[in-house]
């Protein structure tokens, strides 16, 4: 069997980069949501289109890149990406209920597909490690996304299905829905901002049983999983 000093060094920057290039693109996920909740407050109107396009392209571009497997998943994947960032672009340069509206449903899209596979590959683990515990917080992360995407392309649909109440004049946008969608995710329930028709709060339970779900699924799926070390 060949030695991993014999091997070419081309073979062997590839193998590094197969194994460390997953966790990269969990770390991206993490640091553009990050930026997005942090910097998007402090940028001027002017510029804030142009910001979130370019922080909105880059989640959603990092986040199809955590499907792991088929070509084809991804290309798929991609082309919903290409279609919800070219529709955010084209609504923020001629406006257009349509464009927004179909930029969150290809977007919603884009989530769910990537969400669903990745959870797919992280319950088909047959032993627990590092990048078993990567995935399942980025699924989780990816699971908020997807619903604060649903939120937003509801609210394009049926304006004033959500209302905040201590900034009533402040815009529902999906900077907003991000902050309710990990809040309802957590069962924190501030209620800083409520859905304020049946259809809100019917997706809203739905976000509410996925999480505890998950976690009840997560915990045992990894419980069952788990091979402790074997000390001689």
């Amino acid at each position: 069997m060949m030695n991993s000093t014999d091997m070419p060094i081309i073979i062997r920057i590839q193998q590094i980069w197969k194994n460390t290039s997953p966790k990269l693109s969990y770390i991206g996920l993490w640091i553009f949501l990050a930026l997005m909740m942090v910097m998007l407050p402090f940028v001027q109107r002017p510029h804030i289109s142009l910001v979130f396009i370019i922080l909105f392209a880059l989640l959603l571009g990092v986040a199809t890149m955590t499907i792991r497997g088929s070509r084809r998943l991804k290309l798929i994947a991609i082309l919903m990406l290409t279609m919800a960032v070219t529709s955010q672009i084209a609504f923020s340069l001629i406006g257009g209920n349509l464009l927004e509206l179909f930029s969150y449903i290809s977007a919603s899209a884009t989530l769910l597909w990537t969400t669903f596979f990745l959870f797919l590959s992280l319950f088909k683990t047959k032993e627990v490690t590092s990048a078993t515990l990567w995935e399942a917080v980025t699924v989780y992360i990816l699971i908020g996304l997807t619903w604060a995407s649903i939120y937003s392309t509801l609210e394009v649909m049926i304006p004033g299905s959500f209302e905040d109440s201590i900034f009533p004049d402040a815009a529902m946008d999906f900077h907003t829905f991000i902050y309710y969608s990990f809040v309802t995710l957590a069962t924190l329930g501030y209620g800083d901002i409520i859905p304020t028709t049946q259809v809100a709060r019917g997706v809203v339970i739905l976000e509410i049983l996925t999480g505890v779900m998950y976690m009840a699924i997560l915990i045992s799926r990894l419980v069952g999983t788990w091979k402790p070390v074997q000390r001689e």
